[in-house]
Parts: C-alpha cells; structure tokens; sequence
C-alpha cells in the first residue's frame, strides 16, 4: 500500500515531513532514510491511538479578516 506524504531538505539540512493525511504531525530525520524511518514510526503511533481511542485529533481552525 503507497500513502503519500509530504517532505522537504531544509536550509540547515534536516529533512521534514508529514503524512498528508495528518498535516499538522511533522516529523524530521537528519537524511532522508532517517526521515522516512520516523515517518514510518509516526505513523504506527498514530493508527496505534486510532485503535486505543486515545487519538483526539483537533480540527482546524479557519480564518478570515479583512486588511487594507
């Protein structure tokens, strides 16, 4: 099964990213290898508290203001 996920090489040179089915969980990795890793591990802390019930993802808040 492929799911995809977002990531990018900083200017510092740690590697970023994030399910993109849980954008607002980042994770980060010194290589891109590493990167992965935690991606992978992320990702099984988070279908582990999907099953427990202890997940309670927070919806996101969406905003408007007016500016000149």
């Amino acid at each position: 099964m492929q799911i995809p996920y977002t990531y990018w090489k900083e200017p510092d040179g740690w590697w970023l990213g994030y399910w993109n089915d849980y954008p607002d969980h980042w994770t980060q990795g010194k290589t891109l290898p590493e990167l992965r890793r935690m991606l992978r591990s992320l990702r099984g802390d988070i279908m582990e508290m999907i099953a427990d019930g202890t997940w309670s993802e927070a919806p996101l808040s969406v905003g408007a203001m007016e500016y000149a």
